[in-house]
């Protein structure tokens, strides 16, 4: 298994920051804000941010396999 480099020259460090980090920051901000109620829809956003993330990394994997 080769080295992982945890700095923004890993395109796949940048993909997660771009992706999942800001939602956990906003998914945070809404637990405070909204209602019990509505916490459903929060886990939806963050499930479908976690997922945009690993198809993103998948493809930028197959990408990198190819060439």
């Amino acid at each position: 298994m080769g080295r992982f480099e945890m700095n923004f020259k890993n395109p796949v460090v940048r993909m997660w920051f771009y992706t999942v980090f800001p939602m956990m920051l906003v998914a945070i901000v809404l637990l405070v804000i909204l209602p019990v109620k509505y916490h459903y829809i929060i886990l939806l956003l963050k499930s479908f941010f976690v997922i945009v993330f690993w198809v993103g990394y998948l493809l930028y994997k197959k990408k990198r396999n190819i060439n």
